[in-house]
């Protein structure tokens, strides 16, 4: 009987191990993982589909407990600071916290930051927002 019982404490312990090393310990670890990368991948092509007028290009990157969606815009927007005021409006830090909000509940990790960056069409900054979790 004390046999079975430590065997079965040992095959506990394995369990437990399995799914501590399972988990990923950063938003990078996650979103890297291949079936999770496939669909986010998937899910810009087909912004990119729907927006092909607007951007040239958009994307994401992935760094530790940051999550940056990035977008450059096909034609170059000459009036800087009211295009930087109509993405500030909506961009509001309700918006992102509830973005950070469904990440967070994706990944099962908390303390991380999304961040968004607009690029006009010659490459340069034209507004960039973030909201965090992290302390």
């Amino acid at each position: 009987m004390k046999k079975r019982l430590l065997v079965l404490v040992v095959a506990m312990i394995m369990v437990l191990g399995l799914f501590a090393c399972g988990k990923p310990a950063t938003v990078e670890e996650f979103y890297t993982q291949p079936v999770v990368k496939e669909a986010l991948d998937a899910q810009i092509d087909n912004m990119k589909g729907n927006f092909a007028g607007v951007y040239s290009d958009l994307g994401y990157e992935v760094s530790g407990n940051t999550f940056t969606y990035w977008f450059k815009f096909a034609d170059q927007i000459e009036d800087v600071d009211a295009a930087a005021s109509q993405l500030e409006a909506s961009l509001t830090d309700d918006m992102l916290a509830g973005i950070v909000s469904d990440v967070e509940g994706e990944c099962g990790i908390t303390g991380i930051t999304c961040e968004y960056i607009y690029y006009n069409a010659d490459g340069s900054v034209l507004f960039q927002d973030s909201y965090s979790t992290a302390q």
